[in-house]
């Protein structure tokens, strides 16, 4: 079974807990992404994803210059890398998360959200794939 560590997205993009939602929304949009890790010194503290603007700074009308540990998620909810995707699925399901931040060593290594899950059970097996290009080989049978 593979660990949380062959499916993670290894690119993880943090923001300082100091920094307001504008950056935050700013950050996010430039790199396309729908979550930010918080850090405090380096250390993950919280998460902040869309629907958290949505839920606590735009139906509440909050300043864009409200900090963002303000609005971030916590407990920061995290699974070490060496863990099953079976742990790391009972996990979120058991938490109601969609993304699970990924240690190493207690560092911060990489992150699983839940379409990681789908593009994996997508992927063709080893199996499937050998199969798949016997089926494309000519038959060198006899030609009796």
């Amino acid at each position: 079974m593979p660990s949380v560590e062959d499916l993670m997205t290894k690119d993880v993009v943090t923001i300082d807990s100091s920094k307001t939602v504008f950056d935050a929304a700013v950050l996010m949009n430039e790199k396309e992404i729908a979550d930010l890790i918080v850090v405090e010194d380096q250390i993950p503290v919280g998460i902040v994803t869309e629907r958290d603007f949505v839920r606590r700074v735009v139906s509440k009308k909050m300043p864009l210059e409200t900090k963002i540990s303000e609005i971030m998620s916590k407990p920061l909810i995290t699974i070490d890398s060496y863990y099953s995707i079976r742990d790391a699925a009972r996990l979120m399901i058991e938490k109601k998360v969609r993304r699970l931040p990924i240690l190493k060593d207690s560092k911060l290594v990489g992150i699983l959200v839940a379409s990681d899950f789908i593009r994996h059970l997508s992927k063709k097996s080893i199996t499937e794939e050998i199969l798949e290009a016997m089926g494309r080989v000519p038959s060198y049978g006899s030609h009796y």
